[in-house]
């Protein structure tokens, strides 16, 4: 039963909305699909959500018509082949008690990933973002299109779907018909509010006509989308109004942004505060009349999603990445435990915008739930894990849980490796959230952890032959020095960052928030500040979506960038570098410290320690998401040899 104390865990039912609780695992996209195919790896995903809890279960963006198919991952709703497969996956769901909802969508002018096809949108003009330029489409096109959304509902109706989400945020078709800024038509289908509202109303009443009364037809709306001449809250609020006059939906979820400049706030990250545009959906709950309004963005927890209903500020409440950290949010809630927390660093953003599957930080079974193993391991083992790291933590965590018995060693006083040293930097807290869960989680799973302990030659002999070793000691900074001027490591510049001689020049080879983290912290503490790159621009490995803050922050701090340059010595005074394709060197000014971001050599091993499992940074200096997913994978291997 769900826990009495939490009122979003409750059942709600408003309308055609017949739920298990308020809670909604939001439509992202995840690349574990085919155009032409619902996999197993994609069934699992959303049913693991499911199990986890999730009232509602909401798809990615589906597909409606053959001039919006973004990337070969987006399922297509219009093809009615894909019946079979949509319905396995509503029956996943639905064996959980959750309820199912796919989100349809177009992208319109925002052909991101797909640029051979012929993008349409209501007006023509050059998307901010993929800079494509859409060609306007025609009174029969805008039907057209219409009934794709309908023909894709129909279909999903038929495979046993509880409802459909229509994408109306984010700047994709039907926001770039309801918004002044991308809509210039002079038609039915736009002008004033009302024409602008015509095509989604029109999608909204096909729906009804062709899926009888008890389906459900929700709209994600974008609330404001923070560009000059678009949507804000009153224009949504009078389009929320249009709609209930026109053609009601059963639920409004509001989001922000479109991608523009503004797409910054679109999933936001850990810059931002908790729910930092809850004001819209409370604006847009003010004229919803009897509609139930989901809020969304950034919200972190369950009892932040209490708040949010026992306010009055929604009724439902969508989450996302929350989710994508912990398929089993709501089930460890009720259970008392306490779930992965989301740092909200969008790797998991960045991974499906550059066409991979989609990722958790160090959630290493996301995205990869059919092939999860939560069973037990054949033959339990004493398991020596060195290093409490993030990938030490994993391994250790992941051995415990599977019957290991597990001794964790550490030099320091507490456990977290770079993900504490990492949260040192003012911006960055957040990765402490994943350093305290992974060390609660793993004296929870009852491994022995031994802090303080450095492993010698003497201490390995101590164990027993049959043993395994797993080694996880972490990297260390190669700091090669530039002639001529102090040179420290990134790391110890963070622990001296108010003793660093000015001005200073970071040279970025991490190319990730770390290193524009410390370096806006150390220009706001009134410290003159360069930032060398040998690539064409900083934050290669940055989401999109996060590296328009890094950006804009770098320039409010006043902070020089130097890109495909790298430095050669320090005369006089100052630092010269070099173009690195070219060759030709330049001076880039008076420089007092040179702080090297990276890179970064697999550590020393413990002396002694035989036939050892290397993983993480001890084996190669790699991405969290990497290094998580090896630890966890090694140790759910160790104890089946005999079976392989």
């Amino acid at each position: 039963m769900p826990d009495a104390a939490h009122t979003v865990l409750a059942p709600y039912r408003a309308g055609r909305l017949d739920l298990p609780n308020r809670l909604a695992f939001l439509a992202t996209v995840n690349n574990l699909g085919r155009n032409t195919e619902i996999t197993d790896d994609l069934v699992a995903y959303y049913a693991a959500r499911a199990r986890g809890g999730a009232g509602m279960v909401i798809t990615e963006g589906l597909s409606v018509h053959p001039t919006s198919i973004p990337n070969g991952t987006t399922p297509l709703a219009y093809d009615e082949s894909l019946v079979p497969g949509f319905r396995r996956l509503a029956d996943a769901c639905r064996r959980h008690g959750a309820r199912v909802f796919g989100q349809l969508w177009h992208v319109g002018r925002q052909a991101l990933w797909n640029p051979t096809l012929q993008p349409w949108a209501p007006s023509g003009g050059r998307d901010p973002y993929s800079g494509v330029t859409a060609r306007t489409m025609t009174d029969a096109e805008v039907r057209e299109v219409v009934a794709g959304f309908v023909r894709s509902a129909v279909n999903l109706y038929v495979a046993g779907f509880d409802g459909v989400e229509l994408h109306g945020a984010h700047g994709y078709l039907i926001t770039q018909f309801l918004s002044p800024w991308s809509n210039h038509r002079d038609d039915a289908w736009g002008g004033d509010t009302a024409r602008r509202t015509a095509f989604v109303a029109a999608v909204v009443r096909g729906i009804r006509e062709a899926c009888g009364p008890d389906f459900a037809v929700g709209l994600k709306l974008s609330a404001h989308e923070y560009v000059d001449g678009g949507i804000d809250l009153a224009e949504a609020q009078r389009i929320v109004g249009v709609l209930g006059d026109t053609a009601p939906v059963d639920y409004l979820a509001v989001s922000q942004a479109n991608f523009s400049p503004s797409l910054e706030y679109h999933v936001p990250d850990m810059a931002f505060d908790d729910v930092p545009f809850v004001h819209l959906a409370a604006g847009v709950r003010e004229v919803a009349g009897d509609v139930p309004v989901m809020a969304l963005a950034k919200v972190p927890d369950v009892a932040t999603a209490d708040r949010l209903v026992e306010d009055g500020t929604a009724d439902l409440v969508g989450m996302a990445r929350a989710w994508i950290a912990d398929a089993d949010l709501v089930r460890k809630v009720e259970r008392g435990e306490t779930p992965r927390p989301c740092t909200y660093c969008n790797v998991c953003w960045d991974f499906i915008h550059t066409g991979r599957r989609i990722a958790c930080m160090y959630a290493p079974d996301t995205g990869r739930e059919w092939h999860a193993d939560p069973s037990a391991a054949d033959e339990r083992r004493t398991v020596h894990v060195v290093g409490g790291g993030p990938a030490g933590l994993e391994a250790a965590r992941t051995a415990a849980g599977r019957g290991h018995d597990v001794h964790l060693y550490e030099r320091a006083d507490r456990l977290g490796g770079r993900l504490r040293r990492d949260a040192q930097t003012p911006g960055r807290e957040g990765m402490g959230l994943a350093a305290d869960w992974l060390a609660a989680a793993v004296e929870d799973a009852g491994a022995c952890v031994h802090l303080g302990t450095e492993v010698t030659p003497e201490t390995v002999a101590g164990w027993d032959a049959g043993d395994v070793v797993v080694v996880a000691t972490g990297a260390v900074p190669v700091v090669d020095e530039v002639p001529g001027v102090t040179t420290v490591a990134l790391a110890e510049a963070v622990r001296r960052a108010g003793e660093l001689a000015g001005p200073v020049v970071v040279v970025d080879e991490l190319e990730d928030e770390p290193v524009y983290a410390f370096v806006t912290d150390l220009a706001t503490r009134g410290t003159q500040v360069r930032l060398v790159t040998r690539r064409e621009a900083p934050a290669r490995r940055v989401a999109y979506v996060s590296r328009i803050g890094v950006s804009r922050r770098l320039d409010e701090a006043g902070v020089e960038v130097h890109a495909l340059v790298e430095p050669v010595r320090a005369e006089d005074g100052r630092l010269v570098a070099r173009h690195v394709y070219s060759g030709r060197e330049r001076d880039l000014g008076p420089v007092g410290t040179v702080v090297l971001a990276g890179p970064a050599a697999p550590g020393p091993h413990p002396a002694g320690a035989r036939d050892a499992l290397v993983i993480g940074d001890a084996s190669s200096p790699r991405s969290y998401v990497a290094v998580s997913q090896e630890a966890h994978d090694v140790v759910v291997r160790l104890g089946r040899e005999k079976g392989e």
